[in-house]
Parts: structure tokens; C-alpha cells; sequence
């Protein structure tokens, strides 16, 4: 049996800084504005210098996670292979993201794609403490992304339940 979660879907809108020689005030405006797909788990591609890697990324990121009594539950990810995203960090991240939501993002970043356990960065983009300093954030084994996506899209768990049991390096590898 395939059992899948899945939050209601919400778009966002990034606000890009770019240069552009366009004169046209109109062009500016529309050059500076990125949609993100609709899809509260996003899935960022922020490299781009290995495509093999990327797919099997996210062939990982999307096995099924085992509940019991032959339940699988999937993570519901809308993957953004967009070059627009190119190099893009948490730093860069929070000044792009707006008000939630959406409340988390996952990256697939140069770590990720050259480290061969491929740990992705999960982004809280909640704001949920106005005392943080800067995003928080924590990496995560693939095979643990339906863990981690059904339970905050459900919000069954909060970010600090995962960021806090991660290990030496920073990766949560499950409970």
C-alpha cells in the first residue's frame, strides 16, 4: 500500500536582486521578481555542476519512508531544477524569502551534490524567533527527507525536533 502526506499547497514569491543594462523600468521590475512553484516542500537545486548527481539526489530524497504493516509514506517535494538559483545560499536566502510561507525549504547545494552521502540542507524560513540571527538550518541523510516532510508539512513535529538531534557534522540521521 502507498500512503502519501501532503499540505495544501501555497506559492511564494523571491525577490531576486539583479543587475540588468534594460532601461525600461517596467523590465527591471519583472526581472527582480522569481514565482516559485506551487508546493509547499520545495526542493532547490543550487548547483548545478553535476546532473548525475542531482537525479540521484533526489531519486534518494523521494524513496519511501516505511511506517509499518506494509505503509509507506513518500516526501511530497517540488523539485526547482532552475538556474536562477544558481549558488544561492541560506544567507542569500533570507533576504529573498518573504513573510511565510512557505515555513521551510530543502537545498541541494554544492555540499550535497560533492559529498557522497549527499546531506541536504533543510532552511527554516518560519521566523518563528525573532532572536535568530540568520536562518536556521541542519542537514539531513536523504533516505530521512519522508520523515522530515510529512511531519512538518502535518506539522506533527517542529523544525527544532529534527535540528536538534543531528549529529557531530550537523546531519540529522534519524531518531
Amino acid at each position: 500500500m502507498r500512503f502519501g502526506l501532503m499540505a495544501v499547497g501555497a506559492s511564494a514569491v523571491i525577490v531576486m536582486a539583479v543587475c540588468s543594462g534594460d532601461t525600461d523600468p517596467g523590465a527591471a521590475k519583472r526581472e527582480n521578481v522569481m514565482v516559485l512553484p506551487e508546493g509547499e516542500s520545495l526542493f532547490i537545486r543550487t548547483d548545478f555542476t553535476d546532473n548525475a548527481a542531482w537525479a540521484a539526489v533526489l531519486d534518494a530524497a523521494l524513496q519511501p519512508w516505511d511506517l509499518g504493516d506494509g505503509i509507506l509514506a513518500y516526501a511530497n517535494l517540488t523539485p526547482v531544477d532552475d538556474r536562477r538559483f544558481d549558488a544561492l545560499t541560506v544567507e542569500k536566502l533570507e533576504s529573498l524569502v518573504p513573510a511565510p510561507p512557505p515555513y521551510y525549504l530543502f537545498l541541494v547545494d554544492k555540499r550535497t551534490i560533492t559529498d557522497p552521502e549527499h546531506p541536504i540542507l533543510v532552511v527554516d524560513t518560519s521566523r518563528e524567533n525573532p532572536d535568530a540571527v540568520g536562518l536556521p538550518a541542519f542537514r539531513t541523510l536523504p533516505s530521512e527527507m519522508a520523515s522530515i516532510e510529512n511531519n512538518l508539512s502535518l506539522s506533527n513535529m517542529d523544525f527544532e525536533d529534527f535540528s536538534e538531534n543531528v549529529d557531530a557534522q550537523g546531519v540529522f540521521r534519524g531518531f
